[in-house]
């Protein structure tokens, strides 16, 4: 498996200088997960985070009655990690499942973390991430299932993951915009209908 995603990727958030690239590079194997294998239980401690060379994770939370709710997909050049369960070293909330076959580079997140004392800029590209991906967005995403109808949700969910409707079920994007199937069903016709 080829790092030069991961090292693309990392220089375009923030650029790291040579040496800190590498040492931060070596931290991570490759790790191939099956459709359907979990990189994270809930209710299990972990300190990996992954970076996405190919397909496509979700993560999602179960309610007390056993529904499933799609928090957030993870696809190819983006980092997953049950970051509040890292933190706080606890268990973890949220499921981390591979929607479809994945090639992964996996890192021990304390051990991305030491580097923080050599590395400003690794330090700098993680705060950058969290800022961006984990706050913002999750910020973001909250305030569109309370203030945007169903239909503009969609409309968000297609400029965040272009593409993405095509490779997994609807059932599981439904679940991400807080919709039913079938109402994802009718948005999509009526919307189809409209461009022709």
């Amino acid at each position: 498996m080829s790092y030069q995603a991961l090292v693309d990727t990392v220089n375009m958030v923030y650029p790291q200088d040579e040496i800190a690239g590498n040492e931060f590079k070596e931290l991570f194997t490759p790790r191939r997960l099956k459709k359907g294998e979990y990189f994270v239980k809930i209710g299990k401690r972990t300190s990996e985070a992954a970076f996405i060379l190919s397909g496509v994770m979700r993560t999602f939370y179960l309610t007390s009655d056993g529904v499933e709710y799609n928090k957030t997909f993870f696809v190819e050049n983006t980092f997953a990690i049950s970051y509040a369960a890292v933190l706080q070293r606890s268990e973890s909330y949220l499921a981390f499942q591979a929607l479809t076959d994945c090639d992964i580079l996996v890192a021990d997140y304390y051990k991305i973390e030491e580097l923080f004392k050599r590395h400003r800029c690794v330090e700098t590209f993680i705060r950058v991430i969290i800022q961006n991906e984990w706050v913002i967005k999750k910020e973001q995403r909250e305030l569109r299932l309370v203030l945007n109808s169903a239909e503009e949700r969609y409309l968000y969910f297609k400029q965040e993951y272009p593409g993405l409707e095509n490779r997994i079920p609807q059932y599981h994007i439904a679940s991400h915009l807080g919709i039913t199937p079938i109402q994802l069903s009718r948005i999509r016709a009526k919307m189809a209908n409209r461009n022709k």
